[in-house]
């Protein structure tokens, strides 16, 4: 299924330009001495393109004219852009690092890519206390998914909140207000948006999914829809208290079977199995093969995604569309998942000195902006907002995109996508166990204990080896 991945990297504000997004991390190593070029020669910055966005020919060209803007304007450092296919990406900056031979600065990358490869990331901390750099100009949020225990990976780049997009169409068809816009009412919550997505489930005749002559078996419209995302990502919306992370913050003990989540995964299984306004795993499976996404397929009232749909997603459909803020969960609480990028410095790199210099110059106000149209996600600094909010409004008019920018302060934090020991084997195991909702009526509990025991022993494992 579509749905169980990392999309983050793969869909983009393309209709802002193209994609993009970041990556946090963990506990880490040493910062390696920087290195400076001697000589009076000009410090070399490679910028590895490929792990997530940055790869496509347009992307390529602008990336080359920001290249030619920076050298022009300093005579002390020279950057270039190294893009490498996505496909080969991985294995290519490895070899880099086991050659000797690393980039300045990696980039753009998502929480899962900074996670990924989390050990071969500096700390910037160093740098931003000895510059004693002010970073109150980027919200908050963001500048905490960059840090962890031990270090801080980055500076904020670009992020990509996620809210409620929604048909208005189907709204007014059933004769139903449209979602709030305001984050303050606390009314719009899980038990209102089951309310209403049950409202807005129709079986082939007409009728409603309250309606005692509903047909399940013969659906033609579905309330809610949060397909797109990874097991991970599916339970961060219910509160557990390492929100996105399924483990303790010393990642030494499992946290998958948390009260909270059980409670979001029973949620979930009862609003397919038994309230059926949210689509089953045939329907997403028939929808995918189609070459539809969950939204665009006019069959699905509320859809649950982040910014980088927009590009994608909201071209040329055949109904009007706005956005909402996420609910508020079981606990009062709104937890917005949210995609980030940033540029991160290969712990063992040359020039690091530099490297990092560039790093302030692309998350400056003063490019921040162009830097974000060439990767397709929303600056990380709120002195640009009304310059970018003006360049969204012109290719969404009538969207309220007051939604879009409210919803970054209600990110989750730790991040769905962030570091855990073994990241992509605990991925793994969440996913194939937390997918079975989508295949029958499951027993949450029983569910969340065995993916909690198969990641205590993959943590265990981990630590008995360090």
């Amino acid at each position: 299924m579509r749905k169980m991945m990392v999309l983050a990297s793969s869909l983009l504000i393309v209709a802002l330009l193209v994609t993009g997004c970041a990556a946090p991390a963990a506990p880490g190593g040493d910062t390696a001495a920087a290195g400076t070029a001697g000589g009076g020669e000009k410090a070399k910055v490679t910028i590895f393109v490929g792990m997530g966005t940055g790869t496509d020919p347009d992307q390529i060209q602008a990336q080359e004219d920001l290249a030619a803007k920076y050298n022009s304007s300093h005579d002390d450092i020279e950057i270039e852009f190294l893009i490498v296919p996505v496909e080969e990406a991985g294995e290519r900056f490895l070899a880099m690092m086991s050659g000797g031979n690393p980039p300045q600065l990696v980039g753009p990358n998502g929480v899962s890519t900074v996670a990924q490869f989390f050990d071969s990331w500096a700390d910037v901390a160093p740098f931003i206390a000895a510059d004693g750099l002010d970073t109150s100009d980027f919200y908050d949020p963001a500048v905490e998914l960059n840090k962890y225990p031990d270090k801080t990976v980055g500076l904020p780049l670009g992020l990509f909140p996620s809210f409620t997009f929604y048909n208005k169409d189907m709204f007014d068809a059933a004769g139903l207000d449209y979602p709030t816009h305001d984050f303050a009412d606390t009314a719009w919550n899980l038990e209102m948006l089951r309310d209403v997505a049950m409202e807005l489930t129709l079986d082939a005749n007409g009728n409603n999914a309250k309606s005692p002559d509903f047909d399940a078996e013969n659906i033609v419209q579905w309330g809610w829809d949060d397909s797109w995302t990874d097991g991970r990502g599916l339970l961060t919306r219910f509160g557990a208290a390492n929100v996105g992370r399924p483990a303790t913050e010393d990642y030494k003990t499992a946290a998958a079977n948390s009260e909270e989540w059980v409670y979001g995964l029973d949620w979930i299984s009862k609003g397919v199995w038994e309230d059926y306004f949210i689509p089953d795993a045939t329907i997403q499976e028939a929808r995918d093969a189609a070459g539809v996404d969950p939204f665009g397929s006019n069959q699905v009232a509320m859809f649950n995604s982040h910014t980088w749909f927009m590009a994608e997603g909201l071209v040329d459909l055949p109904f009007a569309y706005d956005f909402a803020p996420v609910p508020f969960n079981q606990k009062g609480e709104r937890i917005a998942r949210i995609h980030a990028d940033t540029f991160t410095i290969p712990k063992n790199a040359a020039n690091q000195e530099a490297a990092w210099e560039v790093l302030k110059w692309l998350t400056a106000p003063e490019q921040i902006v162009d830097v974000c149209l060439i990767y397709g996600c929303i600056p990380a600094r709120r002195s640009v907002e009304e310059t970018f909010k003006q360049r969204l409004a012109e290719k969404y008019p009538d969207a309220d995109l007051s939604v879009v920018f409210g919803s970054i302060d209600y990110l989750d934090n730790p991040n769905h996508e962030s570091y855990v020991p073994e990241w992509g084997r605990v991925n793994d195991v969440m996913n194939n166990n937390i997918s079975a909702v989508y295949l029958g009526p499951v027993d949450a509990q029983a569910v969340l204990d065995q993916t909690n025991q198969e990641l205590q022993q993959i943590f265990d494992d981990y630590w008995a080896k360090q």
